[in-house]
């Protein structure tokens, strides 16, 4: 009787532990290796490479997962933005999608800066966009 009630166990511990997600048992947080919730939606995501952040002038690497800024004198490359960035809400942040078709945008950050400029208030306190057409999202 108790072979049969361990073999039971077993087969139901077999059972949950391959039923359930990661999230569930507390083993996960997601996939990995997918992009940020904040990312481009998957229909998007073939056609864009690179995520520009015009307020805090950084990047995002879609298809290697990776954040591209400016520290020091440098272009930096990371899986994580540095502490600078830390309070940013990058959900809710201005986006632009880039379909460059380089693995260094950066390259092209001062036609970025000012296709892409930040909006400013104008006089009245409406807001006003400077610079050129673009591709700038507000999610």
């Amino acid at each position: 009787m108790k072979p049969k009630i361990s073999l039971i166990g077993f087969v139901v511990l077999l059972i949950v532990t391959f039923a359930l997600p990661l999230e569930t048992l507390g083993q996960g947080k997601g996939n990995p290796k997918g992009p940020p919730s904040w990312a481009p939606a998957h229909g998007y995501r073939t056609k864009t490479r690179h995520v520009y952040f015009p307020d805090n002038n950084f990047y995002f690497d879609v298809q290697k997962g990776v954040y591209i800024y400016f520290s020091g004198d440098k272009w930096q490359v990371g899986v994580k933005l540095p502490a600078l960035y830390a309070g940013i809400d990058l959900k809710g942040a201005v986006k632009v999608e880039l379909e460059l078709d380089t693995d260094s945008p950066q390259k092209h950050n001062a036609d970025h800066k000012v296709k892409y400029k930040v909006k400013t208030k104008d006089s009245k306190g409406k807001g006003k966009k400077k610079g050129g057409k673009g591709k700038a999202k507000k999610k």
